[in-house]
């Protein structure tokens, strides 16, 4: 998955995200959450950082769960042709929400995780031609982010050493935090203009993103063959 190309993988996961929405078939989710499982551990990425992103999906999906069980077709709430009632059944129709949630939070999952930042505005600025100044203006973003969490992990510990206790989104960390990203902004916009860095000038591309045999596969193997499994379904 960290081969393909973010464009091409964008938009392969954005139709089966509109192939999700249009069809209330749980095994079709269920499955799609196993494939997309499989290829985040075959991409090799943070089983940590996985673990804590499950966890308020989870939860989402458990709590659609109750809904649906509760609000089904066949139940005698006042709401029963609601469109939250999609199945006959109340624990049929409990499992294909909460499977929704489910497959949108692994297609999502599988995108942030096994996307480079960098390669996503590289490939971004030559397939769909965004503006420069917006690519520039993402890339110097990221660059200031880590910045800006050592600053405020140190902002926390000072404030712990005087003994003063804070909650982590007190404003006496994030004013601080605040006048320092924007004398970093400043201090990055002069540093791109002095070298020469402009929205309107005509720039030729360090490296060029192209489509590759395995991007149009994968774009193919998401709009027709995934449908064609769902209609066999």
């Amino acid at each position: 998955m960290r081969r393909l190309d973010p464009t091409a993988k964008f938009f392969a996961l954005l139709a089966l995200t509109f192939e999700v929405a249009i069809q209330h078939n749980a095994l079709f989710n269920l499955i799609l959450v196993l494939l997309c499982l499989v290829a985040l551990l075959i991409s090799r990425v943070n089983l940590k950082t996985l673990g804590l992103l499950l966890i308020p999906s989870l939860m989402a999906a458990l709590g659609m769960f109750f809904t649906g069980y509760r609000f089904s077709a066949g139940s005698n709430m006042p709401v029963r042709d609601s469109i939250l009632a999609v199945g006959t059944s109340p624990l049929i129709n409990g499992i294909t929400l909460a499977s929704h949630v489910l497959a949108y939070a692994g297609l999502g999952f599988v995108f942030a995780l096994t996307t480079d930042r960098v390669q996503l505005i590289r490939s971004a600025r030559c397939h769909l031609h965004i503006p420069q100044v917006f690519a520039y203006g993402l890339l110097a973003a990221w660059g200031i982010f880590p910045r800006m969490l050592l600053e405020y992990r140190r902002a926390r510990a000072a404030f712990r050493a005087r003994g003063i206790r804070t909650f982590p989104v007190s404003p006496a960390l994030l004013k601080p935090l605040l006048v320092k990203s924007v004398r970093w902004s400043e201090s990055l916009s002069v540093a791109m203009e002095s070298r020469g860095f402009s929205g309107q000038a005509e720039r030729t591309e360090y490296g060029y993103s192209r489509f590759s045999a395995g991007d149009w596969a994968f774009v193919v193997a998401c709009c027709l063959i995934v449908p064609a499994a769902l209609a066999v379904l």
